[in-house]
């Protein structure tokens, strides 16, 4: 059975934004919009888990002119990412590399350091919607020093009901850690490699009908331990009235699209990244989902609880009325 509430946050899914991680903040510190992250060339997402792009994204190989930001182990991380309604967690990965700026990510070595599924029944996206789309984590402090590529994704669930269906956010930013570890960090995976189109958390038939969120754990395996230390600490979302940087974010790195079905099909956006960041106050993104339209026949209420059958005859019902009113005019002149 569907319900209104479900075929409302159906809608709202439909018609919000494609996104790109633009932003990050060290210690509540930042390096500037979009310094030290690679920016692809849009705002699209990568839907087949077996391609290169899963790594980096698109193209993998562009960290040359790409600031690589120090830190070190045992930091606090923020990341801020365009303003969504799709539904779905986040997570974030890192892989040793010998260099940030050269290594495209493909392959194995990537380790789970952070994820953010659902809280009180509140995918992370909503989460972070309260906190102007940030999240924040701590890097581990069993790192060692060296170089690494920190790998955030968001994984979009409006299309999951079908194969192929999900949806990846992927943004990667270069690090240069300093950290007393002397081990390696595991499990480890490789991407792209660990995720397949059919896995459970990918690939949920009933995601919208019947799905527990509270059972949901991201793709990319446990989060990691580092040289012995103790796993990260979970990320705790911040309250919804915490004071948290706004940042820029070009109008070309949103779309509004009215698709009235669960599943969009949203056509790309090019990034703004080339473009250097806008002076003054930054504002953060934020585009306003539209209530669909009540059409012809809006007087007739919608039935509390319908199957599909049902709701398919009450949408010929309001078709046939729309009609019956054309005809009505049509004869007047």
């Amino acid at each position: 059975m569907f319900s209104k509430a479900l075929l409302s946050t159906a809608f709202i899914s439909a018609v919000s934004a494609h996104q790109n991680l633009h932003q990050l903040w060290i210690n509540n510190e930042t390096p500037g919009y979009q310094t030290g992250i690679r920016m692809p060339p849009s705002n699209s997402p990568v839907e087949d888990v077996t391609s290169d792009n899963m790594a980096c994204n698109v193209p993998s190989t562009n960290g040359v002119t790409v600031e690589t930001l120090d830190a070190n182990a045992g930091d606090s991380i923020k990341v801020q990412w365009d303003q969504s309604g799709h539904p779905g967690p986040i997570t974030h990965f890192l892989k040793a590399v010998d260099s940030a700026a050269t290594d495209n990510g493909v392959g194995a070595g990537w380790f789970k350091i952070d994820e953010l599924n659902a809280v009180d029944g509140k995918w992370a996206n909503e989460i972070m919607g309260a906190n102007n789309m940030t999240h924040e984590f701590t890097l581990p402090t069993g790192l060692a020093s060296g170089e690494y590529l920190l790998r955030s994704e968001m994984l979009a669930l409006h299309g999951a009901q079908t194969l192929n269906g999900a949806q990846f956010y992927i943004g990667c930013a270069q690090l240069k850690v300093t950290g007393s570890g002397t081990g390696t960090c595991g499990p480890q995976i490789s991407i792209p490699g660990a995720y397949k189109a059919d896995d459970e958390n990918i690939y949920i038939p009933n995601v919208y009908n019947g799905f527990d969120i509270s059972t949901f754990k991201a793709p990319g395996g446990e989060v990691a331990t580092c040289g012995g230390a103790a796993p990260a600490v979970p990320s705790t979302p911040q309250p919804a009235n915490a004071t948290v940087p706004a940042v820029p974010s070009p109008s070309a790195s949103a779309v509004v699209e009215a698709n009235t079905t669960p599943v969009a099909s949203e056509a790309p956006v090019v990034s703004a990244s080339a473009a250097s960041a806008p002076a003054g106050s930054p504002v953060a993104s934020s585009v306003p989902a539209p209530a669909p339209s009540s059409g012809a026949g809006a007087d007739e209420a919608l039935p509390t609880t319908f199957t599909l059958a049902t709701f398919i005859a009450w949408l010929e019902g309001k078709a046939g009325s729309a009609a019956a009113k054309a005809r009505r005019h049509a004869r007047a002149f």
